[in-house]
């Protein structure tokens, strides 16, 4: 058996195309495996958020491994994964299986420091409770993506991106998208479901301690933050 291994794939057939380097299998056989009415009806999944029941992780194969059986292995898996205790934390924040690891993809692709996980979900959280968008820039660039095509890079989401008319802009839409952006990390599922406790509803780049955030209870703060971040944005030559 072969160990295979994968994560942070942002669409199925990405996830099959890294499969099929690891696999006998091609990439095309495991998006239709994935996207089989009977199998999608069954699970209660659609084929865009099939995606969610691939838990990044090292797992055993045989090398001749088909597409069905390799399917349903991760499938066992996922439902393995879901103990009671992550149950019952899903059920007190009031979200399905699907919207935990819709919320974790966001969280995954808003920070990549795992310390900050817990309090970025915290933040989506309270969001979501008061009723306010989510306004996930990662969405908007999900969308924009769905639009230009997979390969089109997006370093700076501009004003008119938040106007884009799909079910993923979280900007124009309220509550959560209609599934998964990106295959989360465990670390950013346990993240949602054990959320850090705070005021905070508004989150920027910290342009004073790189790679992390800038978090913020009221607007007037968040737009200091904002408006730090936005200056640095422009003297990096950062347009698009």
């Amino acid at each position: 058996a072969l160990s295979v291994s994968f994560n942070n794939q942002t669409t199925l057939e990405k996830f099959a195309g890294r499969i099929a380097e690891q696999l006998e299998i091609d990439s095309i056989s495991i998006v239709s495996s994935f996207t089989e009415k009977k199998f999608l009806d069954e699970n209660e999944l659609t084929e865009k958020s099939a995606l969610q029941i691939c838990i990044p992780n090292s797992y055993e194969f045989y090398w001749t491994v088909s597409a069905d059986d390799f399917r349903d292995k991760l499938l066992r898996e996922y439902n393995r994964f879901w103990t009671a205790d992550r149950i019952a934390k899903a059920k007190d924040l009031n979200l399905s299986k699907s919207e935990v690891i819709t919320l974790a993809s966001i969280v995954q692709k808003e920070t990549a420091k795992k310390s900050e996980r817990p309090i970025v979900a915290g933040l989506y959280l309270n969001r979501l409770q008061k009723g306010i968008p989510l306004q996930a820039d990662p969405t908007v660039i999900y969308a924009i993506k769905e639009e230009k095509g997979q390969d089109f890079e997006v370093k700076r989401v501009l004003l008119k991106d938040l106007e884009l008319k799909s079910p993923y802009n979280t900007y124009l839409n309220q509550g959560l998208p209609p599934s998964l952006i990106a295959m989360p990390d465990i670390s950013s599922i346990d993240a949602v479901l054990n959320p850090t406790k705070h005021n905070y509803i508004y989150m920027c780049v910290d342009v004073d301690n790189l790679g992390f955030h800038a978090f913020a209870s009221s607007l007037r703060e968040h737009n200091r933050n904002a408006e730090k971040y936005h200056r640095w944005l422009t003297k990096q030559g950062i347009n698009r």
